[in-house]
């Protein structure tokens, strides 16, 4: 008697060549690069990720019942401070044109150099690689 698996049509044997139908994927492991550029992209990932880190930690004197966060944004009383700057939401304007700036930024940014952006300063390849 013939095997079921070879006479049904989705079986698990080709007619042609006796082979497996469905062969297990093969992995894919990164290959381990060196050398100037890596180097830099390196430097470059320590350096964001300990701005990424730290920043919550800096500390800036604003006065007396304020927090002294540098860079902070106070839900309960309606208020983001960055640095010296305080933003109220009144102050809508000021939101919306850095909001422009950065996307134009980015924009410009990612048009000239867009393989330097997302090889060395996208967050995303800062936190994955």
């Amino acid at each position: 008697m013939a095997n079921p698996a070879e006479d049904s049509p989705g079986g698990a044997l080709s007619e042609a060549n006796k082979q497996p139908r469905y062969v297990r994927r093969k992995k894919i492991h990164p290959k381990l690069a060196f050398g100037r550029y890596r180097i830099i992209k390196w430097s470059a990932l320590i350096a964001l990720l300990a701005f990424y880190y730290l920043i919550p930690w800096l500390r800036w004197d604003r006065g007396l019942n304020t927090p002294d966060q540098a860079i902070l944004v106070d839900i309960p009383a309606r208020k983001f401070y960055f640095f010296f700057i305080e933003l109220w939401p009144q102050e809508i304007y000021y939101w919306t044109g850095l909001l422009i700036l950065a996307a134009v930024g980015l924009f410009f940014v990612t048009s000239i150099a867009g393989r330097v952006w997302c090889g060395y300063a996208c967050p995303q390849t800062v936190w994955t690689d």
